[in-house]
Formats: C-alpha cells, structure tokens, sequence
C-alpha cells in the first residue's frame, strides 16, 4: 500500500509488526515474521531511513505514528518533484539555446522593405494579432473608408479571414483616429485603452514587431525589428498580457454610433473612471467631459450619473437582445 512513497512491501509488513508492540528487538521480529535476521536488519535500516522507525538502544526499535511520517514523506516527494520539473524547464531552456540558430532572431528592415515585410507577416497570421499602438504616428491623412483599410491594412485583412486581434491604445484619440478605430471594432477587433511603452504588434505569439519610435518622427525613414527569438518574444507575450488584463475596455457600443468620441466617452465612463481620468484618455479638457456627459443625460432624459448608467444599459442591451 505504501509503495508509492518508496516503501518496499517487505518493509512495509516489518512496520505493521513492529507498530503493534511498544518495543522489540530485531530477534523477536525475526521470530514474528519468520525473516532471517539479515533481512530484519535490513528492513529496520530502511524504516529507520524513511522516518518510520527508531532504534531506541540496548538493541531495542520502536516504530514511529504513521501518519506524520506519511505527511512528511509526501511533501519531501512533491518538492522532490517539483524541484525536477524546475531543472527539466532549465535543461530545455539551455538545449533550446544551444539548438536554435541566431542567424535570424532578430532583423531589421528599413522604409519600403519594413512595410512589405509587415505586410506578409499580417498575410500569414493564423490565429493572433496582437498590438501595442501610441504616438508618434505617419504624417497625412488617416484612412476611414472599409475599402481603403481592406487595400492598404493588413491588420484589416487578417481581421476579415477571422484573425483574432487584440489591441491596447494609448490614450488621447483624435476624432480621425477614433473613427478608423470604430470601424476595426465593427469587423471584430477587441481594444482596450491603457498606457503603452512602446508600439508593438505580436504575430501568433511567435513573431515580435517592434519599430523604432524616433523613425516616426518628421523627416526619418521608417525602421523596425523583426524579433524570433523564442525566449525573447515569450517575455513580450507575457508583458503585452499583462497591460491587456488591466487596461480598460473600449466598447464598440450601438448607442452614438456616429459619435466615437463618444462612444469612448461611455466606455471609460461606464468602467469607472473619473472626469479628469477621461479627459487624460481622450485629450481633452474636464468641462468638454462634464458638457457632453450633461448633452448625453438630456437626450436619455435622467438626472443623475447614475440613472445615465442606466439608461446607456438600457439602450445597448435593446439594440442587443
């Protein structure tokens, strides 16, 4: 029965012997358990060993509770194995290292080639986008029609073949920006707004691209890294999570489908955040918040922030049944 603990069967009978009398010598055991006096010795050693016997002098053994010893032996095995599986991931780290070839963890492309090379990497996305997006951005105009993000986004193309996409914005939107963002929210795109370090976008968590942010400056040419080293993009997936799961979420909402700005506004209003927290995140001053919060009660016809709360429930989930 306690094999499994590394308690040979012949030791295990000894004990059940020798815990049923107060003391006893290795010769009366002997004689209980028709055993030569060699092998009690030696199942007496391997009790004393695992903690379930004590020799007690003058020859004598006594065994000890089996219960506290079990509990010990236990947890002496599951550190055991746990301190095992800790050197396993070690070793494959280290065979990982010592096998993959650095030849093209990292490479840079620089102006047309840095885009043609980002756009096949959204071509060959499977399952995942991920991104970190903040200023600086290109100078011109912004693209707010479906048909031109279909031609010149790969992101958007991804998202029509059903990639997945999650993207934290850093905050403060202009009213174009916003609009392309409602529209990526329309075909699917998750977004959540939160401060970002840096621009980065995640390919099937394999990939990492990382721009150099000084190339978006007036003037520069684009630059950007492409990363594959396993270890390095692992530690970007953990850091792009960990922003994800606390940054807020922007609702794609029904409610205002014309306005994003708006509809920023309710999404940070709705997770809590204060007035002056949504000027920060929107780039605009506190009575700008405070006039369109006071135009959105007027129109739903309440009087109190928390009867807007309400109303702005209301009217999604009728828009949602």
């Amino acid at each position: 029965m306690l094999e499994p603990l590394g308690i040979p069967a012949d030791a295990e009978a000894l004990y059940v012997v020798l815990a049923a009398l107060e003391d006893t010598s290795p010769e009366e055991l002997a004689v209980r358990t028709s055993l030569s006096a060699h092998q009690v010795g030696t199942h007496l050693d391997t009790l004393a060993d695992l903690g379930l016997a004590v020799a007690l002098g003058r020859g004598r053994w006594k065994a000890l509770p089996l219960t506290d010893v079990v509990k010990g032996l236990k947890a002496r095995r599951v550190a055991e194995i746990e301190a095992a599986a800790i050197a396993a991931d070690t070793l494959h780290n280290q065979i990982l290292a010592a096998s993959h070839s650095t030849e093209d963890d990292v490479q840079v492309f620089v102006g047309q080639t840095s885009y043609a090379e980002y756009t096949r990497l959204c071509n060959e996305t499977v399952d995942e986008i991920c991104l970190f997006d903040k200023p600086p951005y290109v100078g011109g105009p912004s693209m707010l029609s479906i048909e031109e993000l279909r031609e010149q986004s790969g992101e958007w193309r991804a998202l029509e073949r059903g990639v997945s996409q999650r993207s934290v914005y850093h905050p403060g939107f202009d009213p174009e920006r916003l609009k392309e963002m409602a529209l990526f929210a329309q075909v699917g795109e998750k977004s959540r707004t939160a401060p970002v370090p840096m621009k980065l976008v995640l390919f099937d968590a394999k990939i990492a691209w990382i721009p150099s942010m000084p190339s978006y400056m007036p003037g520069h040419e684009r630059r950007a890294s492409f990363v594959r080293h396993p270890l390095i993009v692992e530690s970007l997936v953990w850091l792009f999570n960990a922003v994800w799961d606390t940054a807020i979420p922007i609702t794609a909402g029904t409610y205002l489908n014309g306005d994003p700005r708006r509809q920023m506004l309710i999404s940070l209003m709705m997770s809590g955040s204060t007035d002056d927290a949504i000027a920060n995140q929107l780039g605009i001053n506190v009575r700008s918040v405070r006039r369109w919060i006071a135009e959105l009660m007027d129109e739903l016809g309440v009087t109190t922030r928390l009867q807007l709360g309400a109303a702005l429930v209301r009217a999604d989930s009728m828009r949602n049944p």
